[in-house]
Formats: structure tokens, C-alpha cells, sequence
């Protein structure tokens, strides 16, 4: 039987800012800290939770940015 692997990869979309609108389902990344959270079209892009949990001085507000992820299978 054929092993299957996911694999996630940044997509060429351009990241987008806390607050802006889902563009589509998917998984996203959070540019800076790389967490992964699967989001709904049509919610908003909230704050990445595991850079909230960093110490202040290394959590920059502004900097808070989600990229989505493109799925690749491959079958092995």
C-alpha cells in the first residue's frame, strides 16, 4: 500500500493582516512565528495566540501577518 504524506507550503498569496476578511477555507500560517489555524471564508484573521504568549518585547503589533498554506500530497 502506498504511503500518503501532507505536506503544507507557503502559497504565493500575499500574506494578509489581522483583522482583513478570509478570503477562502484553508490552512494559514502566522508569518511570523509559522502557527498553523484552519480558517473559515468570511471570518476575520485574528491574532496568532502563540505570539500573544511571547514576551512583550518580542511581540510587535503591526507585524501580525497570515499566509495561506497550499496542500501537496504525495503518494510514496
Amino acid at each position: 500500500m502506498d504511503e500518503i504524506e501532507n505536506i503544507n507550503e507557503s502559497s504565493e498569496s500575499p500574506p494578509y493582516k489581522v483583522g482583513g476578511i478570509v478570503p477562502e477555507d484553508g490552512w494559514y500560517a502566522c508569518a511570523p512565528c509559522g502557527n498553523k489555524k484552519y480558517l473559515k471564508a468570511g471570518t476575520r484573521f485574528g491574532s496568532c495566540l502563540m505570539c500573544f504568549g511571547k514576551e512583550r518585547k518580542e511581540f510587535r503589533k503591526g507585524f501580525e501577518l497570515w499566509e495561506k498554506l497550499k496542500s501537496k500530497i504525495i503518494y510514496r
